[in-house]
């Protein structure tokens, strides 16, 4: 009972969306509030992360660390341009992910050596 309480509230706010005028309009502005929602809890966990490992990021050698924040970079902007409408922009979003992924592990193999 309670499953179809909840997915009479789903079908009803999906009516409210399509039947409504303006219903789009809003639905898009509610993804985008909680798209910026999603964004900025990331970026503060990015910050409490590296205040709290800041002596870890430190102790790294240069060309680690150069690896490491270059890799993260790299990682935010694929993630941000993710162009899967072609073939050549899913694969090359791949190959750069693979080449990320292989910088981040590099740098995590040489960090569990001191």
């Amino acid at each position: 009972m309670k499953n179809a309480r909840n997915v009479a509230i789903l079908l009803l706010i999906a009516l409210a969306i399509v039947a409504l005028p303006g219903g789009g309009d809003t639905a898009a502005l509610v993804g985008a509030v909680l798209s910026l929602l999603i964004v900025s809890l990331l970026a503060y966990i990015a910050g409490r992360f590296y205040r709290e490992h800041q002596l870890d990021l430190y102790s790294l050698h240069d060309h680690d660390r150069a690896i490491l924040y270059v890799a993260l970079g790299a990682i935010v902007l694929v993630l941000a341009w993710w162009h899967f409408g072609t073939t050549g922009g899913a694969l090359l979003s791949l190959a750069l992910l693979a080449a990320c992924a292989g910088g981040l592990i590099r740098v995590y193999r040489n960090w569990q050596r001191y």
